[in-house]
């Protein structure tokens, strides 16, 4: 088999669905390659977070834009995302909120719908809240969740009636580099040839980079996730970031809570091979977990646990992604290294790829906040929280 397109997106995650359909939006001849089904991986096990708070003006500004595609995604894409405007509580301790309260000025000033709270405020917001190690937070009403595995397909779907081909169960062995520039992939089912090439693969990123010597800074790690049972006397309807505890979670269906970690620590547990690890959530984390629910949320001593499970994420050393051209091979894109940003942000970075590949960059463009050399020049953003996924 021999295709030729425009473009070949390697990876059927919610990047690279999105930079299929703005690709082939702007009309260009797109292949989506994908080794599993839409969304089959980390994607698809997201917990589809969309909130705004950012600590730097071009990925608040990036976070805006998604809302606001999220707010709007049946009628600019077509088929849903399910999105729940629920709001978004960020709550801090004595050692954030300085930085918080920093961070909800800049967001403020970029047209976002926020405001730092009272510990008194929160608690008519989160009725069943414990606060001790709480001093204030920031509340966003405008923010919430979607599904990604709704969205991811979506984009998908909406690429291919716009021309794109879609080849779900088809793995890459190798990208085809002729002359220092990219020409294509090599499938399980042979050869898809094209101008251009991208990389949103997530974790498998930097092993299939390694194929043609491009050794790119990104670590798999394993996070979890715990499902818990709300008793009927804790209401809580919103997606609540602790950062004292270093937890977040949020409503699940009509009785649930979803809870993972904003801890920076999780993210050390390093994974060999992103295809073998283990998938069920460790029991000392479920126990962690429980503790730290109930020691925010008192009523939780009468939940249950339900359900737990591990996903991975690819993390950068500044927790940001490299959106680029790769070095050494032209014509070869990179959009890898999400660090738990990946779906939030995913409308605008599938944008951002597409300008890039059709049309290149200039020196002023938001892209260039995400290069690759910016490890090589040292120049890595600290966004002030010690929980660096916080952004």
């Amino acid at each position: 088999m021999t295709t030729t397109s425009d473009v070949i997106v390697v990876g059927g995650g919610v990047n690279g669905a999105s930079i299929a359909y703005h690709l082939a939006r702007r009309g260009v001849s797109v292949t989506l390659v994908e080794k599993d089904n839409i969304a089959a991986g980390p994607t698809g096990r997201s917990c589809g977070i969309i909130r705004q708070h950012y600590s730097h003006p071009i990925t608040a500004r990036m976070a805006l834009a998604a809302l606001r595609f999220f707010e709007n995604f049946e009628e600019l894409v077509g088929g849903g995302c399910d999105f729940r405007q629920t709001g978004y509580i960020f709550a801090a301790g004595p050692d954030t909120i300085d930085t918080l309260k920093a961070n909800v000025a800049l967001q403020q000033s970029l047209g976002i719908n926020t405001s730092v709270i009272s510990v008194e405020e929160l608690r008519d917001l989160e009725p069943g809240v414990a606060t001790d190690g709480i001093v204030g937070a920031a509340y966003e009403p405008d923010s919430g969740y979607a599904d990604p595995y709704s969205t991811s397909v979506a984009f998908a779907n909406r690429a291919e009636e716009l021309g794109a081909e879609v080849l779900v169960g088809t793995e890459i062995r190798s990208v085809i580099v002729e002359g220092g520039k990219a020409r294509g992939v090599v499938t399980d089912d042979g050869r898809l040839e094209a101008a251009s090439v991208v990389l949103a693969t997530g974790p498998w990123s930097g092993r299939l980079s390694k194929l043609f010597g491009v050794e790119l800074p990104i670590t798999v790690c394993r996070v979890q996730v715990c499902l818990f049972e709300r008793p009927p006397s804790l209401q809580h309807d919103k997606v609540f970031v602790d950062s004292p505890l270093g937890v977040y979670t949020r409503p699940e269906g009509e009785d649930l809570m979803l809870v993972g970690s904003v801890a920076t620590d999780e993210a050390k547990a390093g994974v060999e091979h992103p295809d073998h690890f283990q998938r069920v959530a460790d029991f000392d984390t479920v126990s962690r977990y429980s503790e730290q629910l109930i020691q925010r949320f008192p009523d939780m001593d009468k939940g249950r646990f339900v359900n737990g499970y591990a996903s991975l994420y690819d993390v950068t050393p500044d927790w940001r992604p490299i959106l680029d051209e790769l070095p050494g091979i032209d014509n070869l894109y990179c959009c890898a290294g999400s660090s738990g940003h990946g779906f939030k942000l995913a409308p605008i970075v599938g944008e951002m790829m597409a300008d890039l590949i059709t049309t290149g960059k200039s020196d002023d463009d938001d892209i260039n906040f995400f290069a690759f050399d910016r490890f090589a020049r040292d120049e890595l953003v600290d966004g002030g929280y010690p929980h660096k996924i916080l952004g």
